[in-house]
């Protein structure tokens, strides 16, 4: 079963029957509850790990102690393979934010297996080339002093990644408190929950358990 979920992940998905055979002893399966720490910023990366299952976010804790949520993975995303490709320690915290089933490959594996074969390393290095231009996005529309705006900004990002199109409009797969939207855009769960009201009233988007549905996408984009 476990080797049935992993087969799915774009990350394999180019491999052959038999290509994935010869490396489908490498994975360790292993679930984490909501809230469980997967690994600490600073600590000496050993492991890649590939969410089957669930939702995990990436933080990293600045010099007052305060919180921010540099990304989001959830199921066929991967994440701690810088540490194994340039040996050095953990540059965030993971953490999982919903209970999640998560696969791990060990380092020599990664290195030896892995990083051997030229569909996972391309594959791989397609995704490390996303996730660098999705950070300079970030940076671009975070970048505004209005923290209506940030919040706006965030609200699209995620629905990039995690939206669902359905008659209503995009819903955004992923149950958010204010709280970790206030921590990925930078702001107050205060502020947040103001603005949320505020795009409310306005028919923008729409609450539903927690979940964030656009209405109205377009009208998101920041105001002068």
């Amino acid at each position: 079963m476990k080797t049935d979920l992993i087969r799915r992940i774009p990350l394999f998905a180019t491999l052959s029957e038999e290509e994935f055979k010869s490396i489908e002893h490498i994975f360790q399966v292993k679930n984490y509850p909501k809230n469980q720490i997967i690994f600490l910023e600073e600590e000496t990366g050993n492991y890649m790990y590939i969410v089957l299952a669930g939702k995990v976010k990436v933080t990293k804790a600045t010099a007052s102690g305060k919180e921010t949520i540099l990304a989001i993975h959830q199921a066929g995303d991967f994440f701690g393979e810088m540490a194994l490709l340039d040996g050095k320690t953990s540059p965030a915290t993971v953490s999982a934010m919903e209970d999640s089933r998560i696969a791990t490959i060990f380092h020599a594996d990664f290195q030896h297996l892995l990083m051997a074969n030229e569909k996972v390393v391309r594959q791989i290095i397609q995704v490390l080339c996303g996730r660098l231009r999705q950070v300079w996005s970030q940076v671009q529309e975070l970048s505004h002093s209005s923290a209506y705006d940030r919040i706006r900004a965030g609200i699209l990002q995620l629905s990039r990644k995690h939206g669902v199109q359905d008659a209503r409009g995009i819903i955004i797969n992923l149950k958010i408190t204010h709280q970790e939207l206030a921590e990925l855009v930078g702001t107050s769960r205060e502020t947040v929950t103001r603005a949320l009201a505020r795009l409310q009233k306005k028919g923008i988007v729409q609450l539903d358990h927690r979940r964030i549905i656009l209405l109205k996408p377009k009208e998101l984009q920041p105001e002068d």
